[in-house]
């Protein structure tokens, strides 16, 4: 990636403020601009027209405005890692407060937990999926009837400790 913005911004002096628009737009931007060159290019510089996706190529390809947005990209970077343990956060705090709370209406009459405890399931779910947690191994052991109209057991027992491997061996 490119290199800290402040530590470059003499560099950057020499990009105008339509330029500096441009490349904001294109990394920072809402839709439709994120990503779009001929609509941040048109946006920036105040034209509509035909060439736009040309111009805004062209504009791409110089090298000072590469390194500017790969230097906006990577700040961007950095706030993403630190938007993970903030989401980490608040969906730790509605599981909590929608898995226990309990509402009345304004006439005092208890609502149903029911969709509270959906939410709850649903920021769980969220959550599961930030962090997915691998499931323990687990040694199953099948015991099966021989005759006819058999039973089917399963047995669930736990991975052996190496501790107890140690020991015993």
């Amino acid at each position: 990636m490119g290199n800290n913005i402040i530590e470059n911004s003499e560099t950057y002096a020499s990009l105008t403020d339509r330029e500096v628009v441009f490349c904001e737009l294109f990394v920072n931007g809402c839709a439709p601009y994120c990503g779009n060159a001929a609509k941040c290019y048109e946006e920036a510089f105040n034209v509509s027209s035909t060439t736009s996706t040309g111009k805004a190529k062209k504009l791409l390809a110089q090298k000072h405005i590469r390194d500017y947005i790969e230097d906006l990209e990577s700040l961007s970077y950095e706030e993403a890692k630190h938007l993970k343990k903030r989401l980490t956060e608040n969906l730790l705090h509605i599981i909590e407060e929608t898995s226990k709370a309990e509402y009345m209406d304004r006439r005092g009459t208890k609502l149903s937990p029911a969709p509270l405890r959906s939410v709850a399931v649903q920021a769980t779910k969220a959550l599961m999926d930030m962090h997915p947690i691998k499931e323990a191994n687990i040694n199953k052991l099948n015991i099966e009837g021989t005759g006819e109209g058999g039973v089917v057991f399963n047995v669930i027992l736990p991975a052996p400790d190496k501790q107890k491997k140690e020991t015993d061996g």
